[in-house]
């Protein structure tokens, strides 16, 4: 869920740099913008989910075969 919450709050940090440089009318007019702000929250979305369905099987691998589990952070 952090990374989720880091996206976001990315997202809308890039949002109001981009109304402090842009304006509203900027903001209205601009696709590129929307495309970052989805973009930064897509990306955390992403991660989370990449660490939830990838991370856990490997996890497993890991501990059927007893290798050492320390490196991996989400193994915990």
């Amino acid at each position: 869920m952090g990374k989720i919450i880091v996206g976001y709050f990315l997202a809308t940090l890039f949002g109001l740099g981009a109304f402090l440089v842009l304006g509203y009318e900027g903001l209205i007019k601009s696709h590129e913008v929307d495309l970052v702000f989805w973009g930064l929250i897509g990306t955390g979305f992403l991660l989370q989910i990449g660490e939830v369905f990838l991370c856990k099987p490997v996890c497993r691998i890991l501990a059927h075969n007893h290798l050492s589990q320390k490196w991996m952070s989400c193994c915990h």
